[in-house]
């Protein structure tokens, strides 16, 4: 998959985050689990020091704590 940076990098519970699609999710700290809230509340798991590319709805806002940050990003594969 190739990814394309839109933004700038925002804590992941950032307004900017919420009205996005696509995101990538960075976790700096350790293996963390998150919530995205959209239609159909869902959690998954992001190890320590990885990334991930996530599909969300428009207006779905991710809670994690302060070591995840988030990318607006646009994907190809």
């Amino acid at each position: 998959m190739i990814i394309k940076p839109l933004s700038q990098q925002y804590q992941a519970d950032d307004a900017a985050i919420a009205a996005a699609r696509v995101v990538r999710l960075v976790n700096t700290g350790a293996t963390e689990k998150i919530t995205i809230a959209g239609s159909v509340a869902s959690e998954l798991t992001i190890l320590a020091n990885t990334s991930v590319v996530i599909q969300k709805e428009v207006g779905a806002a991710i809670a994690a704590t302060g070591s995840v940050l988030a990318t607006i990003v646009a994907f190809t594969n």
